[in-house]
Formats: structure tokens, sequence, C-alpha cells
């Protein structure tokens, strides 16, 4: 029902509605994202953590609400009001804002200039519609959360790739999750050019979990790669393939925290390719991930560093 075209127009909308509502650093408040898509946020018991819902006005005009579970959340008029970089909102209350934001699109598209083309009036065509727009709602949600000009103004002074720190001084200033960062930086269309910057060339951002013997499975979503000539580490490929792997079974380092080990970065010379040829070279990474208890399925971020200039298989370093 939805083509490329049309998510692009839902993309592009919520990439200027964050540049809009953000604030001098970037940062976007729920309170001015409630306001744009002109709703109110209701903190009441539901049986979902969170929905999207209409009242008629005295104008006959839809007013709409963003309903939040009581017990899931727990968020004050006072803390709505006085959010901002130093004091955001919880990570997953503002993700579940957007996401239901974002979901209104598929009632109103022509308030934010948005045309969708062949959109039905009623009837069963038109709620294929509103599923459709669900099903993208996750992927977009995040286009609202870290607007542009933050990531612009995080990645402006960067000289080398961004490091773990970094990354989490974004989860914690901009007030969003580790995959709603990664995802993030995913709709970074190829010809955006802060893709091109120096913080984000030749690397790779995932997730990780730690297991019950204290060594990690890489998982398969979100996974951020941006390496030249796109030559990537043949690890990245086998972890999206299988939609995740053991960290011991494709990082050969026991002393690196991930295979078990004390250390919280590690260097290493893997295979590296393309998703089609994923070992046509060796590649030198460095590789680091957040120093944090090793709790059975607690999440983390990692971080993977490659050189610009893969070597071929038989050259010996």
């Amino acid at each position: 029902m939805l083509g490329a075209a049309e998510i692009e127009y839902l993309a592009k909308a919520c990439t200027a509605i964050a540049n809009e509502v953000s604030d001098d650093s970037g940062f976007v408040p729920i309170r001015n994202l409630l306001a744009r898509f002109d709703a109110r946020l209701i903190v009441r018991p539901l049986l979902v953590e969170g929905m999207l819902a209409s009242e008629e006005s005295a104008s006959n005009k839809n007013k709409w609400l963003v309903l939040i579970d009581s017990e899931t959340y727990q968020v004050s008029d006072s803390a709505l009001a006085a959010e901002s970089s130093r004091t955001p909102l919880d990570s997953r209350l503002r993700n579940t804002v957007a996401h239901e934001l974002v979901h209104s699109f598929a009632f109103r598209p022509s308030e934010f200039g948005i045309r969708l083309r062949n959109l039905p009036k009623d009837g069963a065509d038109s709620e294929a519609v509103v599923r459709a727009i669900e099903r993208e709602t996750e992927r977009l949600s995040p286009l609202l959360l870290w607007s542009e000009k933050g990531l612009a103004k995080f990645l402006k002074d960067k000289q080398r790739p961004c490091s773990i720190d970094d990354l989490m001084d974004v989860v914690r200033g901009m007030g969003i999750s580790r995959p709603v960062l990664i995802s993030r930086l995913g709709l970074l269309g190829r010809t955006n050019r802060l893709r091109e910057s120096s913080g984000l060339r030749n690397i790779a951002i995932g997730l990780a979990e730690w297991n019950k013997w204290g060594t990690a499975l890489l998982k398969g979503w979100p996974l951020f790669l941006n390496f030249d000539q796109n030559i990537a580490p043949a690890f990245c490929f086998a972890v999206l393939q299988r939609d995740g792997v053991l960290a011991q079974d494709v990082l050969k380092d026991p002393l690196f925290a991930m295979c078990g080990g004390p250390r919280n970065s590690t260097g290493l010379t893997v295979e590296a390719g393309t998703a089609q040829s994923p070992d046509l070279a060796r590649m030198e990474i460095d590789m680091s991930c957040e120093d944090c208890a090793k709790e059975e399925g607690a999440e983390f971020m990692y971080v993977v560093h490659g050189s610009n200039v893969p070597f071929p298989k038989y050259e010996q370093r």
C-alpha cells in the first residue's frame, strides 16, 4: 500500500519536525513534540504501554491524545515542563510517545504536508494504510527523538570515529535508548553528508547481550555499518545473517570482556569483505564495549573501528 516514495515523505516530515521543535543543543523535548502534533499526554491505567486516541473538540476538530500506562511510566506535569538535555524523561517513555505521534500520520498526513498517493477514503483499504504506517512507526520514530540538528552538532568537531564514551554521552544527553541511537544512524541516507563525517567513517555500532556464562551475544538488530568501499569485518555480516552470534565464536581474544575476559577493548586482525563476499581481505580493527556489570540478559553497546585500507588475505602483517 505504501511505496518507497511515501515512506520517504514520512521520513522527511519527521526530520523536519524534530529540527523545528529541538532546542539549541538539538535536544527534542517531548512537550514540544506534543505541541507540534497538537496532542495532549494523558497518564492513566492501560492494558498496553501506550496508545493514540482522539476526542472531538467544541470546534468539531479532533484533538489528539497520547495515552500512556500509569503503571509502566511515572511522569509528572512538572517533569514534562522542565525536561531538557540535563534532565531528560525516561528514554522508553520518550520512544513510546514518539511512536504514537508517528502513528497519527495515518489519520492526518495532509496536516504535515504529506501527500500519500491513492489514499483511500474509508473502508478496509483505509485500515490497510493505517496498518502500513503502523509497521513503519518504530523505524521512523528515532527521527523525532534525535534531531538532525543535534546529530550535526554532535559530529561537527569529531576528528576520529566515535568512541563508546561518545555514544553513551548521546544516550544520556539526548534521552534516547541504545537501539534508538543505532537506528537513527541507520536512517542516514547514503547521500547524507553526515554519514561521511569523520565520526561515522569506518565504524560499526551494535548491541550485545550478556549471557549466563559471562560472555556476550552480538545481536543482529540494530547494527550500523559504514565502511569505505562497503568492506566491513566479516563477523558483522555473520551477525546480520544469523540474527546474532556468540562473541567468542568470531572474536579470538579471551581477554576481551565480550569473550569472558577483563578488558573492555581489544585490537584484532579479522577477515573482511562485503555481504556477498565477506572474506575478501583482512582488516585491523579496534573494538570496545560499555564498562558494565555482566548481568544475564543485560543489553549493552559496542563499537568497532576498522582500518580504512584493508589488505589482501594472503598479505602477511
